[in-house]
């Protein structure tokens, strides 16, 4: 699941299909690999008022300047697909029909 909350929130790009390859892990061990291979990276700069460089910033920074035009902040779109679900419960409630609406 937080791998299709993080795909979402990433810009549709080379970019942010490479930020998904970095952040995204199959396993627990590739996953601590990651992290640690992240980590490793980050350099704080001295007197940089915790400015830092480094992967993981960038991937922070990517996310942050993206976050209004990925899907995962459309409000609207969400509101939308929201309420078409209630309308839908709502024809089946009347019909009788009991079964589970899919989104």
């Amino acid at each position: 699941m937080a791998s299709s909350i993080l795909t979402s929130a990433l810009p549709q790009t080379e970019a942010g299909r490479q930020a998904a390859k970095d952040l995204i892990a199959s396993s627990d061990e590739e996953y601590e690999n990651q992290a640690i291979r992240l980590g490793l990276d980050l350099r704080y700069e001295l007197g940089g008022r915790g400015r830092a460089r480094g992967r993981l910033v960038e991937l922070r920074k990517m996310l942050f300047l993206n976050r209004w035009e990925s899907k995962l902040f459309d409000t609207r779109r969400w509101v939308s697909d929201l309420e078409d679900a209630y309308a839908a419960v709502w024809r089946k409630w009347v019909r009788g029909d009991e079964s589970d609406v899919w989104l």
